[in-house]
């Protein structure tokens, strides 16, 4: 249980705003820290504009923000601009991809925590940051910015084969990705089915791969995508 020095000096000193979602959660921690002590401010985000505007108004010292909010989705792109408030942002989220919790920590997060977290520890986390210890939370990011780093890495030599692609054979190969034979391929593109084979055999020549499946087995491995996609095809470019 939390002790009643921290419960004091969290009550004392912490401007505690709640931003998430599930509407449910939200009230629930808001009661669980009310009998700390604390009195957060929930908000329930509507727009990425009103979290802001009500933040901007409350300036909270620390702000326990959800990862991902419903139809605005990530809350990435809030941390810079609450940061800019002045507040600390302590991330919560059901997600355990290292990878989501690593983006939260270069994206400023003072530390990133799991929904399934005991409340008695997040008591003592808030309490920690609003006092500026972040000791629990460097090593994870250290760590986590490394993985960070080694993901990026890697996925960029994944990426290097699909980027000698041209733009013609990058059209291709999203159309095998959706099912498209060659025949059909060639009707969509404007150019002889014998052409449409001549780009097929220089995909599987620069991805290193001996089929057209492999290709799309490849593709999708590598979560490319046509980077392509919205321009106009242009007939008989290379």
């Amino acid at each position: 249980m939390t002790s009643q020095s921290n419960t004091d000096q969290a009550s004392e000193n912490i401007g505690l705003a709640i931003v998430d979602d599930h509407e449910l959660l939200a009230q629930a921690l808001g009661l669980a820290f009310s009998r700390e002590g604390i009195t957060p401010n929930i908000i329930a985000p509507s727009t990425e504009e009103h979290i802001l505007e009500s933040l901007t108004e409350q300036r909270p010292a620390i702000v326990l923000l959800d990862l991902m909010l419903g139809p605005i989705g990530s809350s990435l792109p809030l941390i810079e601009p609450i940061l800019g408030l002045g507040a600390a942002v302590l991330i919560m989220t059901g997600e355990q991809d290292p990878i989501f919790w690593a983006e939260c920590f270069e994206a400023g997060a003072a530390d990133v925590l799991s929904k399934s977290i005991a409340f008695e520890d997040l008591i003592d986390r808030v309490t920690a940051i609003a006092a500026g210890n972040f000791s629990n939370a460097i090593q994870r990011r250290s760590e986590l910015l490394t993985l960070l780093r080694e993901h990026r890495r890697a996925q960029t030599v994944r990426m290097e084969a699909f980027e000698r692609l041209t733009t013609r054979e990058s059209e291709v190969l999203g159309l095998l990705i959706e099912g498209h034979s060659p025949e059909v391929i060639s009707n969509e593109t404007f150019v002889a089915v014998a052409t449409v084979r001549s780009h097929i055999r220089s995909i599987l020549t620069k991805l290193g791969v001996n089929s057209q499946l492999a290709a799309v087995a490849k593709a999708n491995s590598a979560g490319w995508n046509n980077p392509n996609i919205g321009l106009e095809s242009q007939t008989g470019k290379p």
